[in-house]
């Protein structure tokens, strides 16, 4: 695996349609990759049925809405279906665009899988993270139980060309740029972008022009340390801390 791999949305594969009015694409879908992540766009009432066979599946609602075990899931959302466990996905009137993300198989199975359901209003949320106004942080998952495989967060940068320092995380990870862009070196990554990042590898990126967001998934909780090791950092701890974990809903039938 390379230390880091960039896959744009034009790059992603495109793959059979699991059912009528739905469109999935791979972007890294291979036994090279220890993190899968693939894109299913949903037709306005398509429906979409995803089983957890070798891994826990984190679900995050890019675009649109959803309607999983009862409950509606807008932009932003989430859900987590546990290894064993399976979840019907209904698309909303203005269709969806989920992300699915995965690790390539799961080291510890969880013994009775369930869904967790985490909708946007549920979401643990900060606009002000570290105390810095203007950047954002939201926890969707922090790798502990009742998530026990699945680390999900999001970042957002309101401001246009704002350093993220060198650093490197313990664990390999997938950034999906959701809005703004991303700048490595000197290209500019647009929306729909994603990023494997093998652990410790360190690195560093700039937000854009109209600012960043974007979701980070790993296997499990990391810890993160400055390129000159002054800083090492219990990511859980740090986003309990920050804005507390999330409250799922578990539907009585997925």
């Amino acid at each position: 695996m390379a230390k880091v791999a960039v896959r744009t949305l034009e790059q992603a594969v495109p793959i059979a349609p699991a059912d009528s009015g739905v469109e999935s694409h791979a972007y890294f879908d291979d036994d090279r990759q220890p993190i899968h992540l693939r894109l299913h766009r949903l037709a306005p009432g398509a429906r979409l049925q995803l089983a957890a066979i070798h891994a826990d599946i984190s679900l995050y609602v890019w675009e649109g809405s959803v309607i999983a075990g009862g409950v509606e899931l807008d932009q932003r959302s989430s859900a987590v279906i546990q290894q064993g466990a399976s979840l019907a996905i209904i698309a909303g009137q203005e269709g969806a665009a989920l992300l699915a993300f995965n690790m390539r198989e799961s080291e510890s199975p969880t013994a009775e899988g369930q869904v967790l359901l985490l909708p946007n209003e549920r979401v643990p949320r900060t606009f002000a993270m570290g105390g810095l106004e203007g950047v954002g942080g939201a926890l969707h998952a922090d790798a502990h139980a009742p998530t026990p495989h699945v680390w999900l967060h999001e970042n957002d940068f309101a401001m246009a060309d704002r350093e993220n320092v060198l650093h490197s995380h313990s664990e390999d990870e997938v950034i999906f740029v959701r809005a703004g862009s991303v700048r490595l070196g000197n290209r500019l990554y647009a929306p729909g972008t994603a990023l494997a990042i093998a652990a410790n590898t360190v690195y560093g990126f700039f937000s854009g022009p109209d600012g960043l967001s974007f979701v980070n998934f790993r296997g499990t909780s990391p810890t993160y340390k400055t390129a000159d090791g002054s800083m090492v950092l219990d990511e859980a701890e740090l986003w309990r801390n920050a804005v507390g974990r999330p409250d799922y809903l578990v539907p009585a039938s997925a």
